[in-house]
């Protein structure tokens, strides 16, 4: 059965991110809200994990997740450069709703990347999703917590009711805010392009493009 924790949304309990933590370490997916939508989080580092969330989504294994990394400094573990306008993006809208694609490192395995060599990435601002990331002390999967081509859920009953049982874990801190994703762009190309534009507008964006 599926275990579904309350928490407070500014002040988590310790004890509840730590047991999360160690669910996602030792393969297991838990679902956690961000401050767009609930997600979908996993050893970002385990194939085996990785296929698991692919599964629980049916979603095809040549579409990419994207990742929460706990800091910056981070970054250049699991991207192979970080070009100069996506620095202008991390310093602008990190962390937030902002994911930006860069190309892999040989660290992330091929089916995170969906065999595409690219991986998109992000820091939440969300207490409960940055503290999560820090204490499992490896990035992430931040995949939307839905069936694939459903729409998101905003709170922890409609993660349950459209993944039931196939969760380790639901965090419960109530409704997101979010009425989409993040805002994807891939840092990649030159000039950058918006793959998609979410909670993050093209306005708010365009000057640092």
């Amino acid at each position: 059965m599926v275990k579904i924790i309350k928490v407070d949304p500014l002040a988590p309990d310790p004890s509840i991110i730590k047991e999360a933590s160690l669910l996602i370490k030792r393969g297991g997916v838990v679902a956690f809200p961000t401050e767009t939508l609930y997600g979908l989080g996993a050893n970002a580092l385990c194939e085996k994990s990785i296929s698991k969330v692919f599964q629980i989504k049916g979603r095809t294994d040549k579409k990419p997740l994207p990742i929460l990394i706990d800091r910056k400094e981070s970054l250049y573990k699991y991207v192979t450069s970080v070009p100069e306008k996506a620095k202008r993006l991390i310093e602008n809208f990190w962390p937030g709703v902002l994911t930006i694609i860069f190309n892999a490192s040989s660290n992330l395995p091929l089916l995170l990347t969906g065999n595409t060599g690219k991986i998109g990435i992000r820091i939440s601002r969300n207490i409960i999703a940055q503290q999560l990331v820090k204490q499992t002390g490896i990035p992430i999967t931040a995949t939307s917590a839905n069936i694939s081509g459903h729409k998101g859920c905003k709170t922890a009953l409609e993660v349950y009711e459209a993944l039931g049982y196939n969760v380790d874990l639901i965090i419960d801190d109530g409704e997101t805010k979010g009425i989409s994703g993040s805002t994807i762009v891939d840092g990649t190309l030159n000039p950058v392009i918006i793959i998609r534009e979410g909670i993050l507008r093209f306005e708010e964006l365009k000057e640092y493009l």
